[in-house]
């Protein structure tokens, strides 16, 4: 059975010469988070997937896995970008991110996942949501700092629960949210995270 990856590139190409008229800045859940300055050398990934390829890729999900067509559909923009890091952009990288972070934190979005490893070149990452209501996340912010020499932001728009996250993550291969599980809390509106390692292993 196919995965969502393939099913998303699949619908990339597909609907590549579509125009949505549906402006990104109308989306509770979408933020700008700019683009991360390339290497000189190295690893350099941006996707973004519109409404209109999502919803294709739902619609062939729909024939091999119900539940992986139903995530997908209530999903309405993805936008990954990655980069290897080395002298010619790390300083702009950690600035770019950090002002992701304002950013989210100035327009009240939650931060629910923050990770910091030892030592100068370990794991950074923070896991921001825009909530609605009690129990929906309409918009999900990853920024990572890792300790393989990468940068990544990453901003999911749509209708999803907490207990989908991690699935988002494993489905759409977003690494740092593999095994993450988030539990809103309804009464104080503040979160609290943990790692599925059986999931993560």
């Amino acid at each position: 059975m196919k995965s969502l990856r393939s099913l998303v590139v699949a619908a990339g190409v597909a609907a590549a010469l579509s125009v949505s008229s549906y402006a990104a800045e109308d989306e509770a859940g979408f933020v700008d988070i700019g683009s991360l300055v390339p290497a000189a050398k190295g690893e350099f990934v941006e996707v973004n997937l519109s409404p209109a390829m999502l919803k294709f890729a739902a619609k062939i999900a729909s024939a091999h896995d119900k539940e992986a067509a139903t995530l997908l559909g209530n999903l309405t923009r993805v936008r990954v970008n990655v980069v290897s890091l080395d002298d010619s952009n790390r300083e702009s990288a950690i600035a770019h991110i950090d002002e992701v972070r304002r950013k989210l934190e100035a327009k009240g979005w939650m931060k629910m996942v923050t990770v910091r490893e030892k030592g100068e070149r370990g794991d950074n990452v923070n896991v921001h949501v825009k909530q609605r209501g009690e129990d929906a996340i309409e918009g999900l912010v990853v920024t990572v700092l890792d300790d393989k020499g990468e940068a990544v932001v990453v901003n999911i728009v749509g209708n999803i629960t907490a207990e989908q996250i991690a699935k988002v993550g494993r489905e759409l291969d977003i690494e740092p949210l593999h095994g993450i599980k988030l539990k809103l809390n309804k009464h104080k509106h503040d979160a609290e995270a943990d790692e599925d390692k059986d999931d993560a292993a």
